[in-house]
C-alpha cells in the first residue's frame, strides 16, 4: 500500500488537494538548464537506429558527424527542479551559441546529416521554449500551495503567448533572431528537411509565435530539390512532391495552424491549409491507411461470395448444384454490396462536426470524404476569425472576411449555408 494513503489528510478538499499536488509537476518543465544543452542524447529514426557522436562546431570536412555526447533527433526536453527565471543575459548566451551552430553548419562543404541538422534546431527550440515559457510576473512567484494558486496553475497554457505580446525590446529581437536562424536552417540548400527536422521547426515557431513561414516551408518540404550523396560539387536532383512519403504529419500541421490562428494570421493559415490538408500526399497516404483496406477487401468479396455460395449448393437437393450456386452467389453480393452502399454514404454525408463550412451541392461524395480533414481546417480557421456568438454568425464584415468567403466558395465549400444555420432550418 502507498505510503500517500496512509497519509492524514488535511482540511482541503479532494480536488483541490490533488490540483496542488499536480502543481509542482507542472512547474518542472518551465526552464532550460544550461547543461540540458550539453546532455547525452541518442538519435534514432524511423528508417535506422543509430548512435552518433555530436559536438559544436561541426567539421567543415569529411562525412565525421560530430564528437561528444550523443545526441538524439528528439528535441532536447526541459527538465529542472528549479523555478529561478532564465534571464536575458542567460537567453543571450544561449542565443550566441546557437549560432555559432548555425553559423558552422552552413560552413561546411559536405552535406550535414539528419542527426546535426535536428540537433541544432533542438537548440533553437530549447531557447525558443526558454522565451515563452517561462511565467512572467506574479504567477512565477505563485508557491502558497492555497486551492486558488492550483486552480490558476491550470491555465498556464496561454502563458506563452501573454508573454511574447509583453517581451521587452532586447528579448523581442532576439525572438526576432532566432525564428531567422531556424528558418535559415531548413532553407539552406543542403539540408534534407525530414520529419523529425520539419516537427522541431514547427515546435520552434509555435513558441515564438511566428507562422508566416510555415507555409513556404511546407512547400520546401515536399518540393526542395534533393542534394546528392557523394557528388563533389553538390548536385541536385528534383522530388515528386505528390508522393505519399511527402505527406506534411496532421500533427505538425494542425499545431501549425493554432499557432496561425493565435498570431491572427489569416493569409499565413490559408497557406498552411493549401500546403498540407490539400496536398495529393495527403490525400494519397489518408486513402492508403483508411481506405486500402477496405477497397482490398471489396475487390475480394466476390471471390469470396461464389465460394461460399458454391459449397452452401452442395448442402441442397430442391434444384440443380450450378443453379443453386448462382442463386446463392447473387444473394450474398446483393447483401454485401447493399449493406456496404449504406455504410458508405452514413460515412461519407456525416455532418455533424460542421459548424460554419459545409460542401456545396453536387459535390462527389468519395471527395467530401477524402478532404475532411481539409474541411475541418478551412472550418476551424473560419470560427476562429467570426463572432463567437452564434447568434451573430453571417454578419461579418471586411476585406479579411471577404476573403475567407471567396477562399472557401473556390474549394467546393460554403461559409454559412443560410439553410443549415439556426433558427433557419
Amino acid at each position: 500500500m502507498s505510503r500517500r494513503i496512509l497519509q492524514p489528510r488535511g482540511d482541503i478538499c479532494r480536488l483541490c488537494d490533488f490540483l496542488i499536488s499536480q502543481q509542482s509537476s507542472l512547474r518542472q518543465s518551465r526552464r532550460i538548464p544550461k547543461a540540458a544543452f550539453n546532455s547525452s542524447r541518442t538519435f534514432t529514426t524511423t528508417k535506422r537506429n543509430l548512435t552518433r557522436t555530436a559536438q559544436i562546431p561541426l567539421h567543415p570536412e569529411g562525412n565525421q558527424p560530430l564528437e561528444s555526447s550523443p545526441a538524439s533527433t528528439e528535441v532536447p526536453r526541459r527538465q529542472t527542479h528549479s523555478r529561478k527565471h532564465i534571464t536575458e543575459a542567460e537567453l543571450e548566451t544561449e542565443l550566441h551559441r546557437t549560432r555559432t551552430a548555425c553559423n558552422a553548419l552552413f560552413a561546411i562543404r559536405r552535406i550535414p546529416t539528419d542527426q546535426e541538422t535536428t540537433l541544432i534546431l533542438g537548440l533553437c527550440r530549447s531557447v525558443a521554449e526558454a522565451i515563452a515559457g517561462e511565467p512572467a510576473g506574479p504567477t512565477a512567484d505563485r508557491k502558497d500551495g492555497t486551492a486558488t494558486s492550483a486552480l490558476l496553475s491550470l491555465d498556464e497554457s496561454n502563458i506563452g503567448k501573454v508573454q511574447l505580446q509583453k517581451l521587452s525590446k532586447k528579448a523581442q529581437r532576439m525572438v526576432d533572431e532566432l525564428s531567422r536562424l531556424a528558418y535559415s536552417i531548413v532553407k539552406h540548400p543542403t539540408v534534407f528537411i525530414t520529419p523529425e527536422v520539419l516537427e522541431a521547426y514547427v515546435a520552434t515557431q509555435s513558441c515564438l509565435g511566428k507562422a508566416e513561414t510555415f507555409g513556404e516551408v511546407f512547400y520546401l518540404y515536399a518540393n526542395k530539390p534533393l542534394a546528392k550523396a557523394g557528388s563533389s560539387p553538390i548536385a541536385f536532383k528534383k522530388q515528386n512532391p505528390d508522393k505519399v512519403s511527402n505527406e506534411v504529419p496532421i500533427a505538425v500541421a494542425d499545431r501549425a495552424l493554432q499557432t496561425a490562428i493565435d498570431a491572427k494570421q489569416l493569409i499565413a493559415g490559408m497557406d498552411i491549409v493549401d500546403t498540407t490538408y490539400a496536398t495529393k500526399a495527403f490525400r494519397r497516404a489518408k486513402f492508403i491507411r483508411k481506405a486500402l483496406l477496405p477497397c482490398t477487401g471489396l475487390t475480394l468479396a466476390p471471390v469470396a461470395a461464389y465460394t461460399v455460395a458454391s459449397q452452401l449448393a452442395a448442402f441442397q437437393t430442391t434444384m440443380e448444384t450450378g443453379l443453386a450456386t448462382n442463386v446463392a452467389f447473387a444473394g450474398i453480393l446483393s447483401y454485401f454490396a447493399f449493406t456496404a452502399s449504406i455504410g458508405v454514404v452514413a460515412i461519407t454525408t456525416a455532418n455533424d462536426q460542421m459548424e460554419r463550412v459545409t460542401w456545396a451541392k453536387g459535390m462527389p461524395l468519395r471527395e467530401r470524404w477524402i478532404r475532411e480533414e481539409e474541411r475541418a481546417a478551412i472550418d476551424k480557421i473560419a470560427c476562429s476569425w467570426g463572432f463567437r456568438e452564434v447568434w451573430r454568425r453571417g454578419e461579418e464584415e471586411g476585406e479579411d472576411w471577404l476573403t475567407l468567403r471567396e477562399w472557401i466558395g473556390n474549394k467546393g465549400m460554403i461559409l454559412d449555408a443560410v439553410e443549415l444555420m439556426e433558427g433557419m432550418e
